[in-house]
């Protein structure tokens, strides 16, 4: 039995956190046994954990050195075979306390200013590195952009993210949000941050209803701009069922957005940007449309042309549920999981 411990800062709403959850829930249980480590609270998420045993360190901050060192002690009483974590913070915990064979999970941007721009982060994160046996990349897209930074990627494995389509009509959500029937509404679900573009659509969606699921720091600089503020809801698959469009303009960052799939996952059609990863999962001209990042222009074409024309909504929505289907189903992403781990234990073992 190799166990295996999934690391984060707590389960929040968000792309890492769905797949961790995804991995706890769906692990083999005749050859795995996954348990949860949250740095902090177990957080929102936490429920849909299933047959995983959660152990929260319910540390007030997730950067100090007593957070780290609770870590330390905890994966030493635990003593997992893997220690699988999950975004920056947790990557670097997990490689400089290396406690069993540690595999860091890159999900998110490795920097808010710009991803080759000199950072804080870039620097930690070169100088951990080495302490990882693997590294598993949602997307190809990070692994050239380390390569390009001068990493060694010898031991990054690429495995898309996946996600569970979920039946859903969207009954009530237009009423709910003052949206008619006869109006065009484009969704955007995405933290509330400038580099996910939020500005660029406001200025693109003139004449259409445009809906933003998320929240964050940005917030105080969209309202009152004509966009919905949604703030964060559990009912995504309502939410993507009562949309037209669903859109997200991304300046930078992006590996394998869980927004997108689930999007596709969905039906819906999807305007989007060739930010990071986002190419190799929207299909240009078949999926949705792609546009360059910051394209405003762009944006307002690719959004007028989905609004005027609803038979290639249904023809892009149909092909995006048929590729997700195919490309990003739960089951061959904890496969490709399983398989790492087996090799990297069946190595350790012969060390």
């Amino acid at each position: 039995m190799i166990r295996v411990a999934l690391v984060i800062g707590r389960l929040n709403i968000g792309g890492a956190e769905a797949e961790l959850i995804r991995l706890a829930n769906h692990l083999d249980r005749s050859r795995f046994l996954p348990f949860v480590v949250t740095l902090q609270d177990p957080g929102p998420l936490a429920p849909e954990v299933r047959g995983a045993e959660i152990f929260s360190l319910n540390r007030a901050r997730k950067w100090s050195l007593g957070t780290y060192r609770a870590l330390r002690r905890l994966l030493g009483d635990l003593k997992p075979d893997v220690v699988q974590s999950f975004l920056f913070a947790e990557n670097l915990y997990c490689r400089r306390i290396g406690q069993g064979i540690v595999v860091s999970g890159l999900q998110g941007s490795l920097s808010d200013d710009y991803e080759t721009g000199p950072s804080a982060k870039l620097s930690l994160e070169r100088w951990t590195w080495g302490g990882a046996r693997a590294v598993v990349s949602n997307s190809a897209f990070y692994r050239s952009l380390y390569q390009g930074l001068g990493f060694a990627t010898s031991n990054l494995t690429v495995i898309p993210s996946a996600v569970e389509p979920r039946e859903a009509k969207g009954t009530g959500i237009r009423r709910q949000i003052g949206v008619r029937e006869d109006e065009v509404l484009v969704t955007s679900v995405a933290r509330l941050v400038e580099r996910k573009g939020h500005d660029d659509l406001i200025r693109a969606a003139a004449g259409l209803r445009l809906l933003f699921v998320g929240d964050g720091p940005y917030r105080r600089r969209l309202e009152g701009r004509g966009a919905i503020l949604a703030g964060w809801r559990a009912d995504i698959p309502d939410v993507l069922a009562a949309s037209d469009i669903v859109a997200l303009a991304s300046r930078f960052g992006e590996g394998c957005p869980n927004a997108v799939l689930e999007a596709m996952a969905a039906g819906k059609a999807v305007v989007a940007t060739r930010a990071g990863g986002i190419p190799e999962v929207v299909r240009d001209g078949e999926t949705g449309l792609l546009v360059k990042p910051g394209d405003v222009d762009g944006l307002r074409a690719a959004l007028a042309r989905l609004a005027g024309d609803p038979a290639l909504r249904r023809r892009m929505g149909e092909a995006g549920r048929a590729l997700v289907a195919e490309r990003h189903s739960v089951g061959a992403m904890v496969r490709a999981y399983e398989a790492l781990y087996f090799k990297l234990t069946r190595t350790s073992s012969q060390v």
